[in-house]
């Protein structure tokens, strides 16, 4: 299959790696420079298991890419999607299927406010990776995948992206309720994410302190209240499972969450689609939402000073 990666960070250089390993046509779209020359002189850098190998996959520019692809990925951050799409527009043909598996709340009315007619795919993953400098990323652990089809796609096109990205290693399983899995995601990363960025630590260090459980509840229960006012079915109970299963001691990650690497290296963060968006729907829905208010004013005061100065 043909496949574009809109937004080839650390989640979409692995996703474009373990599909270029299964024998798929990859092609990744980035707009950093540096990541898209390193890629195209020395290879993609990526560490396994301590081990370093250099992978030849095509890089470019959007505006340089003029490929039919039978897919597209996107993986830009959530506040640089609507920008990606623009860019990528011209990639957008009758025949491409789009997958959206971005973090965070509000990436389908997004696409769906820019092009309400395409072959639209969107969901969740749970893989993780660290971008570690332009062109190299070093691959945690394992994951899955949840989509689901939203608009236009046939069910033999969603059979055949399930069985091309299971193909690559991937764990893909098609939902019948990926919102509720776009949410849980989202308080799973409204909770580590911000923890580890806010309180400088790695996944696993946050098993150290008596108060995570505390503040975990906390954010927890506003993401409930506010996800059942928008008819989400999420409870405090599947949450908690999602993010006490990341936290236990054979999982909890000894690496840093994506936002923390965003913190580190001087990037934007995507707060105002996870904790931000609870504190913005809470307040049109009159839903009290203290501490996810507060949190999100932690990250943008980290970004005032890290970034800004």
């Amino acid at each position: 299959m043909k496949i574009a990666i809109a937004g080839s960070g650390a989640m979409g250089s692995r996703f474009g790696y373990m599909l270029h390993q299964a024998g798929n046509q990859v092609t990744l779209i980035d707009l950093w420079p540096e990541h898209v020359t390193t890629i195209n002189t020395q290879g993609l850098s990526v560490e396994t298991a301590g081990k370093q190998r250099f992978v030849k996959i095509p890089a470019a520019f959007p505006e340089d890419v003029h490929d039919d692809f039978d897919l597209i990925l996107l993986f830009t951050k959530a506040m640089q999607l609507n920008d990606m799409l623009n860019k990528i527009s011209h990639l957008l043909t009758d025949n491409t299927a789009v997958l959206c598996l971005s973090n965070g709340i509000g990436n389908l009315e997004t696409i769906k406010k820019f092009n309400s007619h395409l072959d639209l795919l969107v969901g969740t993953t749970l893989w993780t990776s660290e971008l570690v400098g332009p062109g190299a990323v070093v691959l945690n652990g394992s994951g899955y995948i949840e989509f689901q089809a939203i608009e236009n796609v046939s069910h033999e096109t969603v059979v055949k992206i399930n069985d091309v990205l299971n193909e690559a290693g991937l764990d893909a399983r098609p939902s019948n309720n990926v919102l509720l899995s776009i949410w849980k995601k989202a308080c799973l990363n409204g909770v580590l994410n911000t923890f580890c960025t806010i309180l400088d630590c790695k996944i696993m260090d946050l098993r150290k302190s008596q108060y995570t459980p505390i503040l975990t509840q906390r954010v927890v229960s506003e993401f409930e209240a506010v996800a059942q006012a928008k008819g989400i079915p999420l409870t405090a109970e599947l949450a908690l499972k999602t993010i006490n299963a990341s936290l236990a001691p054979n999982q909890a990650g000894d690496h840093y969450p994506s936002m923390h690497q965003d913190i580190a290296s001087g990037r934007y963060t995507e707060i105002d689609y996870l904790n931000g968006a609870i504190a913005r729907m809470g307040k049109e829905l009159n839903i009290p939402t203290p501490t996810n208010t507060l949190i999100t004013e932690l990250i943008h005061a980290r970004e005032d000073i890290v970034i800004k100065n």
